[in-house]
């Protein structure tokens, strides 16, 4: 029994193999990605992109279509990616995120968010990198100052006392609908908090959460991410921001994800 499962194990592995040396190539890998941005080409046009011979992107896709990646129109010649070429490049998508990001993710911790939203993490591949200090308490500003509907707020540490978060004057005139999830235990002044509420019209809904697996600051319209360091505390001094739709989805679905665990206090 054990020598049928090594030999079952060795023809997934011999599978696995074939399929990563086929995507080993900058071409073929370029290839795939024409075909996600736009869809449908004619074999002159793969080439074309590649900056190669007919006969040359002829081989790249042919080698793409022998995993079922890639498949010809008959009716007019052009190639398109099959449904299992669509899932490669999302999946390529996570690679690439990584790839760029490796020094990154050396040093921080992505291991406590949802299975998810790591296997989705290539929604975040369009992105700005910043690695400065203040970088999360300017950013913090622009989501708020730019906000017409909302603001989330996620973070390991209460911004609720810093003159950043509620200025009457600055909100007075705007009906922001407030969610901020902050650590269980963290003290709040209460008092200030609701005369702010009050003076300004607005709804603020607190959530208070277990565990703090990222810290997010998002409006309608862009969204700024930042992982924990090796210590598992949240790094302040650099993160991702983009206003990029499906960033901002994923930054949204992460804290709609922790905000339906929280224990809600709404003011």
């Amino acid at each position: 029994m054990l020598n049928i499962n090594l030999g079952v194990e060795g023809l997934k592995l011999e599978s696995l193999a074939e399929l990563l040396f086929v995507l080993a190539s900058t071409d073929r890998l370029q290839v795939l990605s024409c075909l996600r941005e736009e869809k449908e080409y004619r074999l002159s046009d793969i080439a074309q992109r590649l900056d190669s011979s007919i006969q040359e992107a002829s081989k790249h896709v042919a080698r793409l279509r022998e995993q079922n990646f890639v498949e010809k129109n008959p009716s007019n010649g052009y190639y398109a990616l099959t449904t299992l070429g669509k899932l490669v490049t999302k999946l390529l998508l996570s690679m690439e995120f990584l790839s760029e990001n490796k020094e990154y993710l050396l040093t921080h911790n992505i291991s406590s968010l949802p299975e998810e939203f790591i296997g989705r993490i290539g929604e975040l591949q369009q992105h700005q990198y910043n690695a400065k200090a203040g970088l999360v308490l300017s950013f913090t500003q622009q989501v708020i100052s730019e906000a017409d509907k909302f603001v989330w707020l996620m973070s390991d540490h209460s911004l609720i006392d810093s003159d950043i978060v509620f200025d009457i004057e600055r909100d007075r005139n705007r009906s922001l609908i407030w969610r901020i999830i902050l650590p269980i235990g963290n003290k709040i002044d209460w008092q200030d908090l609701r005369s702010y509420a009050k003076n300004v019209h607005t709804r603020i809904e607190i959530g208070f959460s277990r565990e703090i697996i990222a810290g997010i600051a998002l409006n309608e319209k862009v969204a700024g991410l930042l992982l924990p360091d090796l210590r598992g505390s949240l790094d302040f001094n650099s993160g991702f921001i983009s206003s990029s739709l499906s960033f901002c989805k994923w930054c949204q679905d992460l804290f709609g994800y922790v905000w339906k665990g929280s224990e809600k206090t709404i003011i």
